[in-house]
């Protein structure tokens, strides 16, 4: 996989991945706007630009050893315990979109290994199509778990989606707390910091090599809107799957919507399924 920066920007990239990108990276650089001069700075002097004590502080350590630190970070890593369940089977992608209300919709997928089995989508703001009230759409979420019983849940930035959902219902959804987040897998593994970000999107794009639908195109499409939804809850788990296995298979298949609430919404839209195309990616 390629790095996502340009040549000329490399000397900034490598001291965003140890500083991060707010005062002290900005601090630096106009103090040291060349890679030479931060090279020949001591170590009291970078102490004293960036506001440290310690001369034996991690970060202190990481600069001055920036080229190595720097191999060591955008270095991709692939490790199957970073994982809850690594050999899980049965896995179900969950994903929610609250743009327009607390909670707009909600969209799941379950795939038995990486063959696709079945997917939903819940309308919980009438604003948008015709919808169930928010307790029973994550009431319907709750059944097609207990119904396909997956080994684990896949989403991205899950710990939010939690939050939004059991505010929504005003309630613990303890059946959602054994989950995966390939937000935290980005980082892990460094594929966060050779991309670039930790975005799905972002993600989806350089890693899975593959186009994505627009947030604000997608809330103006009811078809896009469904496009985008089942994505974001699909897509997170063959990034899983790639993180943790080092490879993925080349996938191409029309995946037909299974479940849609309400069940009257399908026929406002033009297709009720759409093509999956991913490349094969690594080894």
């Amino acid at each position: 996989m390629r790095l996502y920066v340009m040549a000329e920007d490399l000397y900034q990239h490598k001291l965003a991945i140890i500083l991060g990108r707010g005062k002290r990276l900005r601090k630096i650089l106009k103090h040291y706007p060349t890679e030479k001069k931060f090279k020949a700075a001591s170590t009291e002097e970078l102490a004293e630009v960036i506001g440290i004590r310690n001369y034996e502080s991690v970060i202190l350590k990481k600069l001055q050893q920036i080229d190595t630190t720097y191999d060591e970070m955008i270095t991709f890593l692939v490790d199957p315990s970073w994982s809850k369940k690594p050999r899980a089977r049965r896995i179900m992608g969950i994903d929610t979109e609250y743009l327009k209300s607390k909670l707009d919709l909600i969209q799941y997928v379950i795939l038995d290994g990486l063959e696709y089995i079945s997917s939903g989508i819940i309308f919980t703001n009438n604003k948008l199509a015709k919808s169930v009230d928010i307790v029973d759409g994550i009431n319907c979420l709750r059944n097609v778990i207990e119904e396909f019983k997956p080994d684990i849940i896949v989403g991205h930035n899950f710990n939010s989606d939690i939050s939004i959902l059991e505010s929504a219902y005003g309630d613990e959804l303890p059946e959602l707390y054994f989950y995966d987040d390939t937000m935290d897998l980005l980082a892990d593994s460094n594929l966060a910091n050779i991309i670039g970000g930790s975005s799905l999107n972002k993600a989806v794009k350089k890693v899975l090599n593959t186009d994505v639908v627009g947030l604000f195109s997608a809330y103006n499409n009811l078809d896009l809107l469904v496009q985008y939804g089942i994505k974001d809850a699909l897509y997170p788990v063959y990034l899983r799957y790639y993180i943790l296995n080092g490879r993925l298979p080349a996938l191409d298949f029309n995946l037909k919507l299974t479940n849609i609430i309400k069940e009257e919404n399908r026929s406002f839209l033009e297709t009720d399924q759409f093509h999956i195309l991913i490349n094969r990616q690594g080894g």
